[in-house]
This record gives structure tokens, C-alpha cells and sequence, in this order.
């Protein structure tokens, strides 16, 4: 007693209270840390690394655009049953509002449905659709992420749309978002789930409630203290977590924690069978199972752990929960595993039941060992035809269909398909950023150039910019346009020259009868100098007789002056007929004066009308060449005119059939806008939409054919950007930078990803396990051996998962479950190996191929209990609303039965018995101690044409060999 392990008395001696701590501990840890899933949704982290081109794409299209620039980019749909009327813009706006005034998760909006100059790019063609591009808050697939789509999601709800209008948020972040969220809705479903068959499972094979409950508490408190313990470092931010690595970490944990139970229940009984006392079978199972778990708990550890070195959140949030997690399962299934060994030991129960198994393992291990070459070729021949379904393989980055189809995610983008293009809502933003304003007519054109460039990708759909801001060729927007234009404004010209050509004509006549009026008055002008020369006489003849008679009247005026007084002194003269005649008669002596002046006036006055007269025949003559000059430059003039009409109406023809012409065959080639469009309303209130404040950044949304989520787009993704440089080279805008985000870009990015994390885990699980292995068993073969099946059986069960999921379901498997897969096979599907491979060492001293055949009966009925309840709780996945934890489950399970099955039953023991002496390389089994494990005396058996009877006789003991 004193020569046992002091660590296996300790655990037998202080068993109960080893128990209490840890169930003390579990209850402790759940009542004071959060739930695993509740410091997930406020933890989570960002579904690429900021480092990834489609994230910076975004980031810069933030910066340049308004808001924070995340790639968390969601749209808010509109279905009606009816056209979308006023209510309808009423309550957009009214929402638009309520959704913008939300500054912690909502950044921006790309509102085109409310200018009516942009609507049509918006809504459908049946009018029962509009949408609205929001950028939310935090990175796709992060804590804030989910918290601002269900903000966005609860402002939705709070404010219901009018009668018969259904909204629905929706868009490439919505759909990761709801897949994350599909695996954590599922997790509770999950662990009844795994833990209800594993122990379905072991009550077939143990047939005791209290044998099942060993393990099955085992792995429980290590589930229990195990998540706590994550949630913890995660809510510190220790580790990073997410809901993808909640669900890696309780199947895991259910499995690996269940075999490690299995492993120690097992070689208990297997010494309780030998005829061991119940303690001597707990050191015994203790001594030859402990250090197998040990490594199998630092293969999957460490295996996992590796995970943490790579950049995809899905992949690195997974790696140091899992660690964590399986080393508390280990440190449980090393103290809390025993304890309850030890007790049940005691209580008398635990104890074995009758066992048929061992027959069968028996004649399958002679088999083996007998032809271990027919047996090897038959046994890979099998894996092989597996792994010939692998080059149809062709992993699938369609997000949609990684979970339910009633998801809110795709039951938005399924009502967009109903009323709008394929994938409108799955668009890539190409962004182009130089080093000057691009908002000029030269950088317009190379602008479209690109534009055009990209639209003609095979694949794409549609180009939205500021060349084709309504998704469509502006109609002003080319030389073709601009030359109709000038053609029309021809037309307007010949209509208004026309006319003036007749008045020209007109004008002419008028002139010639102009010319026979000034003859007539040229005429008059000569008759009316020579009426004014005899008028000028007689005036002067006239002048000089008035001027005599006004001589003689006043001479006369001058004699009658006394008789005048006297005349106007008789008193009453008024009043006296002759009187008054008389004074009558002196007043004309008074007009005398005036008359002459009168006659002075009119000589004078007809003196300068004679000579005027000249003066105005002058100005004729001079109004007479004046008017043959102008007869003289009307006649070219209208001959001009005359020539120039027809050419004019030449030239309308041909303008208006070039722009009708290439309009209607390739309008797209010729882009052209004036610098006076930038002036234009219409113009103006575009360029918001797509050039950044300072103009330097314009972007452009790209919406492909296919599906977005999908291989095609991708590679459509990847044409994009050299297909836009190509088009940039000779014009201004040569040594842009350009970048994509969207759908399109992530799924490229995480393809590039999802590459170089494959090979970074690959490599690093492989060198880790084959340490652990090769420290383990102390031989490089075996260790090549484990490792090498181990391999073998990820690739047959990767390719009948492929032939299963893609060939037979019709769903590719996800992108994530190659590589999540790749390491939980190499993790757990060693220890099985590394179980049988230690037992062969172990009885070895038996020879060689009684060594394997010892080894194959012993363990057979353990490894393949194990292997079972690993697989089965693997394929408990399949019950998640996720398919890629469903497809990951089955690709594990069908690798643990291959391994179980096939690999650790006959690939295994064939090649060590094939091997021989090599496989233990470079161990010199020779200088080992033979030392023949004794068996119970069983009576010889003859199974078919196989005789196992020398196998049978051994010498009789009733206890195995006891630890030194």
C-alpha cells in the first residue's frame, strides 16, 4: 500500500470532500460570474480583423461619407401589398427619423427614396418596395454590431407601419449577425442535446444509471466550472470570446470530458474482470489510464490553443475558451474522475457486467495480426474511396444558408426578391480615392471610363454613380447627348433664319422703292430752289416798296399830328361817327412800323429757306449711296444665307442621327458633362451621395447577378478592382487608390483568411500533437503512425461530409468546418490511437503480435464506447438553427467513427504488426523485460476459420501486475 502513487491516495482518501469542492465550486462560480452567453453578446468580437481591405474599404467610405465607418451596413425594407403611396413616404420619414436620432447606433443613412430625383434607384418597378441604406454602429459580427441591429430591430417595432405594409431590416450585416445569433439561440437545445445521447449512449453499454452518472458528473462539474471561467476572462477581457467558440466549448468539453471518464471506468473494470479487489482496480486503472489522459488533455489543449494564432475572429475567439475549457475538464477528470471512482469503488458500485465484446475483438485482432497487409490495403481502400469525393469539394461562403431560412435576415431579403433586382441588397461598395477634386468635367470622364469598364465585368448587374446616379446612363451624359443637344439648338436656329432670309428679301424691295422716293423728292427739292429764288426776288421787290409807303406814312404821321391831337380833344369823340373815323384813320399810322418788320421777318425767313434748300439736296445724294451700300451688302448677305440654310439643315440631320444612333447602341462610351451641369439641381444634389466633402473620395455601389454570398461573387469581387485600374491607366485619375467592401469583399477577404489560418493551425496542432505523442510513446514511427491515421481519417471524413452535405443535402459545407473540424479530429482522434498504441507498449513484453491482439481485446470495448459517445455528441449538433455547427458535428462524428471504426481497429494494429520490430523505432523492444501479463484461464474457443486457442492459454493468476 505504501508503493502506491501518493497522488491516487490522496485522491482515494479525501474523495467526499474533493467531490464538495467541486461541486461547491461550480455552484460558487455560476452564482457570482455572468452566464457564458450574456458576456458573449457584450464581448463579442469583430467577424474580420480591422486589418482586412474590405473593413478598411469601409472605414475610409466612413471617414469620407459621415458616420464611423463600420462595415456593419443593414437596410430597411418596405413591402407593401399595394403600390407605396403617401402613408407610406409619411411613415419612412417619420421612421428614417426616429432610426437617425439614435446616434449610438445608427452612423448614417443613404436616403435616396425621399428625393424624387433619386426614388426610382430605391424603389422597385411595381412600386410595393423602397429601401434605405443604414451604416450601423460597430464592426460586423461584434457585441455592438448585434446590440445595433436589435436597436435598430426594436425602433422598427415600436413604431408600427400603416395597414399592409411590412418593414423588415435586413442586408450583409444583418445576415451574420443572425447567424451568430441562430448559434446561440441553439446553445441550450445543444447541450440537453449532446449530454441526453451521451448518456443515452452509456446506459446502453454500462446498463447502470450509477456507472453512467461516473463520467457523466465528471464532465459536468467540468462544464459547469468551465464556463465560468471563460465568461470571466472574457467579461475582463483576458481572452477574447464569441458565441461561435459558447458552442465549440460545451461539445467539446461533453466529449472529450465523457472519454476521459470512459478511459478510467473502463480499465477499472477491465482489472475488476482480471479479479482485482475494487482498490487495487482504482491504482490499478489510475496507473495505466492517467498519463493517456494527461496527453489527450494536452493534445486537445494545446491543439485548440493553436487556433488563437490565427485572424479570423470565428477561429481565434475559439482557441483559448476551448483550451481553457478542456484543461478544467482535464484537472476533473484527473481529481473529481478519480474521486468518484473511489467512492463508487467503495458504495460496491461501478462494478462490470458481463462482456461479449471480447470474443469479437479477439477474432478481430488475430485477423489483424495474422494478415495485417490484406488487411491494411482493404481497410485504407476504404478511406480512400472517402477521400476520392474531396476534389469535388467546394467550401460555400453563402451566409444565408449557414442558417434558417425564416431567419428576419432572409426573410427581408426574400421580400426584396420579390420585387426588385437579384441581390440589390448584397452590393459591393468600390471606392476610388486621389490625391485632387475629382468633381470636374476631365475627372467625370474617367470616372465613366471605369464605370463602364466595371459594368461591362461579366456578372455585374449594375454600376451606381455619379456617371449613372439612378443605376442607369444619364441621358445628358455623353458627347452623343451633347451633339443631339447642339443639333436641336441648329434646328431652333435654320426655324429662326429662315424667316429672316424672307425679311431679308422683303427688305431689298423696300430699299429700291426707298430710292424711287428720294428721286421724286431729289426732283421736288430742284423745282421747290427754284419757286424759293422768284420768291426771293419778289420778297426783295416787296420789301423795298413797303419800305417806301412806311417812308411815306411817316412823314404823313408826322404832318397830321396837330390834327390828331385835335381830333382826340373834342369831347365824346367815341360818341361822334366822324370823330371816331378820324381816330380810326390816325392808328394806321401806328401799324405802319409793324408791317414793316413783319415784311423784313418774311424776306428774311424765305433768304434762309432758299439757302437750306442746297444744304438738304446734299444730305439726299448722301442718304442715296448710303442706301446702295446697304442694297450692296444685303445681296452677298442673302446669297450667304441662301448657301448657309441647307448646310445648317445637314448638319441638324446628321448631329440628331448620330446622338439617336449611339444612343440607342452605346451610349456608355462617349461620357461627357459640361462644367455648367455642376450648376444644375439635379447635379448638386448627387454629389453628396457620392464624393466625399472635399471631393477627393468618390464611391460607386456594384451589384452582382448571382447570389452575394456565393463563390461567383467573389471571384466577380476580384475582378473588380483590376478591371477599374486597367481603365484608369492615360487618364486623371492614374495612381488612384480604389478598394472594395461589401459582401463581395468580406467573402474574399475571409477566403485569403480562412487560407493562411488553415495552414498556420494545420501546422502548428500537427507539430504540437506529435510532441505530445512522440514524448509519449518515446518512438518516432508510432508517432508518425498516430499522427499519419489520424490525418487520414480528417480527409475521409471531410469527403463523406462533402458527399453527404453537398451531394446528397444540396448545402456546400461552410467555409468554417474544414479547419474547426481538422482540429478537433486531430485533437481527439489521437487520444484512441494513443490509448491502443501505449497498451501495445505496454504488452509488448507478451511479443509482438500478442502484445497487439492483448491490447485490441482490452481496449476494444472502451475505444469504441468512447468513440461512439464523442461521435454521437458530435452529431447532437446537428440540432443547432446554424448548419455550420450541424456540418461541423457530422464531420467530427464521421471522423471519430472512421477512427474508431476502421483507423484505431484495423489501420493501426496492421501497420504495427506490419512494422514489427520498426514501429517501436528506436526502442529496442529486445532489451525490454518479457514480462507476460497474465489473463484469467478462459477455455479454448475456435471462432470460424481462425483458432485464437494459443492466445488463450496463459498461465493463471487473478491479479494483474502491480505497480512498482
Amino acid at each position: 500500500m505504501n508503493r502506491r502513487p501518493l497522488f491516487a491516495r490522496l485522491l482515494y482518501t479525501f474523495s467526499i470532500p474533493i467531490i464538495a469542492v467541486w461541486l461547491l465550486v461550480a455552484g460558487g462560480l455560476n452564482l457570482v460570474v455572468p452566464q457564458l452567453e450574456t458576456v458573449v453578446k457584450g464581448h463579442a468580437k469583430s467577424f474580420l480583423p480591422d486589418e482586412a481591405s474590405s473593413v478598411q474599404a469601409i472605414v475610409k467610405m466612413g471617414d469620407s461619407f459621415g458616420g464611423a465607418g463600420t462595415n456593419n451596413f443593414v437596410y430597411v425594407l418596405l413591402e407593401g401589398d399595394t403600390p407605396l403611396g403617401g402613408d407610406a413616404h409619411r411613415y419612412y420619414t417619420a421612421l428614417l427619423d426616429r432610426l437617425t436620432k439614435d446616434k449610438t447606433h445608427v452612423n448614417s443613412a443613404m436616403d435616396l427614396w425621399s428625393n424624387p430625383d433619386f426614388s426610382p434607384a430605391s424603389e422597385s418597378a411595381d412600386g410595393k418596395a423602397a429601401y434605405v441604406l443604414l451604416n450601423l454602429a460597430g464592426n460586423m459580427g461584434t457585441a455592438l454590431a448585434m446590440e445595433s441591429t436589435q436597436a435598430a430591430r426594436d425602433i422598427i417595432a415600436d413604431y408600427p407601419p400603416p395597414h399592409g405594409i411590412t418593414v423588415h431590416l435586413t442586408g450583409p450585416s444583418a445576415v451574420v449577425n443572425d447567424e451568430l445569433l441562430a448559434i446561440n439561440d441553439s446553445m441550450l437545445l445543444l447541450i440537453v442535446m449532446c449530454a441526453g445521447l451521451v448518456g443515452v449512449v452509456l446506459l446502453c453499454v454500462y446498463r447502470s444509471p450509477i456507472t453512467v452518472a461516473m463520467p457523466l458528473l465528471t464532465v459536468g462539474m467540468g462544464l459547469a466550472v468551465a464556463r465560468p471561467v471563460v465568461a470571466y476572462l472574457g467579461e475582463h477581457q483576458v481572452i477574447g470570446v464569441s458565441i461561435f467558440a459558447s458552442a465549440l466549448l460545451a461539445v467539446i468539453v461533453l466529449g472529450a470530458g465523457t472519454n476521459y471518464g470512459i478511459f478510467l471506468l473502463g480499465r477499472y473494470q477491465e482489472a475488476r474482470r482480471a479479479g482485482q479487489d475494487p482498490e487495487t482496480a482504482y491504482y490499478t486503472a489510475l496507473h495505466g489510464v492517467l498519463h493517456i489522459i494527461i496527453a489527450s488533455g494536452l493534445t486537445v489543449a494545446g491543439a485548440t490553443a493553436c487556433m488563437s494564432f490565427t485572424r479570423l475572429a470565428i477561429f481565434s475567439t475559439s482557441g483559448l475558451p476551448c483550451t481553457i475549457a478542456v484543461s478544467v475538464t482535464l484537472a476533473a477528470a484527473l481529481t473529481l474522475g478519480p474521486a468518484l471512482l473511489a467512492l463508487g469503488s467503495r458504495l460496491g458500485f461501478l462494478e462490470p457486467r458481463a462482456q461479449s465484446s471480447q470474443r469479437r475483438w479477439r477474432r478481430i485482432a488475430t485477423a489483424v495480426v495474422r494478415w495485417p497487409g490484406p488487411v491494411l490495403v482493404a481497410s485504407i481502400a476504404v478511406l480512400v474511396v472517402a477521400i476520392l469525393v474531396l476534389p469535388t469539394f467546394r467550401p460555400s461562403f453563402n451566409e444565408r444558408i449557414a442558417q434558417p431560412s425564416d431567419s428576419l435576415a432572409n426573410q427581408g431579403i426574400a421580400a426584396a426578391d420579390r420585387h426588385l433586382p437579384p441581390n440589390i441588397l448584397s452590393p459591393s461598395m468600390f471606392l476610388i480615392e486621389s490625391d485632387h477634386d475629382l468633381r470636374n468635367p476631365a475627372d467625370l470622364i474617367a470616372l465613366a471610363k471605369v464605370t463602364n469598364a466595371v459594368m461591362k465585368v461579366p456578372g455585374v448587374s449594375g454600376v451606381q454613380g455619379i456617371t449613372r446616379p439612378l443605376n442607369a446612363p444619364l441621358e445628358q451624359g455623353s458627347l452623343t447627348a451633347q451633339a443631339g443637344y447642339i443639333g436641336n439648338r441648329f434646328t431652333q436656329l435654320k426655324s429662326m433664319l429662315t424667316p429672316r432670309l424672307d425679311d431679308l428679301t422683303t427688305l431689298a424691295g423696300r430699299i429700291d422703292q426707298l430710292n424711287l422716293t428720294i428721286k421724286g423728292l431729289e426732283t421736288a427739292l430742284n423745282t421747290g430752289q427754284q419757286g424759293f429764288g422768284q420768291v426771293n426776288s419778289s420778297a426783295a421787290a416787296l420789301q423795298a416798296d413797303v419800305a417806301g409807303v412806311v417812308d411815306k406814312l411817316n412823314s404823313l404821321r408826322d404832318t397830321a399830328g396837330p390834327a390828331r391831337q385835335f381830333v382826340s380833344s373834342i369831347p365824346n369823340c367815341q360818341d361822334i361817327s366822324a370823330c371816331k373815323a378820324a381816330l380810326t384813320g390816325f392808328s394806321l399810322f401806328d401799324d405802319a412800323d409793324r408791317v414793316d418788320g413783319s415784311v423784313d421777318g418774311l424776306v428774311d425767313g424765305l433768304r434762309n429757306a432758299s439757302q437750306a434748300l442746297p444744304q438738304l439736296a446734299t444730305q439726299v445724294d448722301s442718304l442715296k449711296g448710303f442706301l446702295a451700300q446697304v442694297k450692296g451688302l444685303l445681296a452677298p448677305l442673302q446669297g450667304t444665307l441662301d448657301v448657309l440654310l441647307p448646310q445648317v439643315n445637314d448638319m441638324t440631320q446628321f448631329l440628331e442621327e448620330v446622338g439617336k444612333g449611339f444612343s440607342a447602341g452605346s451610349p456608355d462610351d462617349f461620357f461627357f458633362l459640361p462644367s455648367q451641369a455642376f450648376d444644375s439641381p439635379l447635379f448638386k444634389s448627387a454629389l453628396p451621395f457620392f464624393f466625399s466633402a472635399d471631393g477627393k473620395v468618390t464611391r460607386m455601389i456594384v451589384t452582382p447577378q448571382m447570389e452575394g454570398f456565393s463563390r461567383e461573387a467573389m471571384d466577380l469581387s476580384a475582378q473588380i478592382i483590376p478591371t477599374a485600374l486597367t481603365a484608369m491607366k492615360g487618364t486623371s485619375l492614374a495612381g488612384s487608390t480604389v478598394s472594395i467592401g461589401g459582401p463581395g469583399g468580406t467573402l474574399l477577404n475571409i477566403e485569403a483568411f480562412v487560407r493562411e489560418d488553415f495552414i498556420t493551425s494545420l501546422v502548428a496542432a500537427f507539430a504540437f500533437v506529435f510532441c505530445v505523442v512522440l514524448i509519449l510513446l518515446r518512438s518516432l514511427v508510432a508517432a508518425i503512425a498516430v499522427i499519419g491515421t489520424v490525418a487520414l481519417s480528417y480527409l475521409s471524413a471531410l469527403g463523406l461530409t462533402v458527399l453527404v452535405w453537398q451531394h446528397i443535402v444540396g448545402n456546400p459545407l461552410h467555409w468554417s468546418v474544414a479547419p474547426v473540424s481538422f482540429i478537433f479530429l486531430v485533437a481527439v482522434g489521437a487520444d484512441y490511437n494513443m490509448l491502443l498504441v501505449s497498451r501495445f507498449k505496454e504488452e509488448l513484453g507478451a511479443g509482438i503480435n500478442t502484445g497487439i491482439i492483448r491490447s485490441m481485446v482490452n481496449t476494444g470495448g472502451v475505444v469504441t464506447t468512447a468513440g461512439l459517445v464523442f461521435g454521437v455528441t458530435m452529431f447532437a449538433m446537428l440540432v443547432s438553427y446554424a448548419h455550420n455547427i450541424a456540418q461541423i458535428g457530422t464531420t467530427v462524428g464521421i471522423g471519430l467513427f472512421l477512427d474508431t471504426l476502421i483507423v484505431r481497429s484495423f489501420v493501426v494494429p496492421a501497420i504495427a504488426a506490419l512494422a514489427g520490430r520498426w514501429f517501436w523505432w528506436p526502442i529496442n523492444i529486445y532489451r525490454l523485460p518479457r514480462t507476460p501479463k497474465a489473463e484469467p484461464v478462459r477455455p479454448p474457443v475456435i471462432y470460424g476459420p481462425l483458432s485464437v486457442r494459443r492466445y488463450e492459454r496463459q498461465p493463471a493468476t487473478t491479479a494483474l501486475r502491480q505497480e512498482p
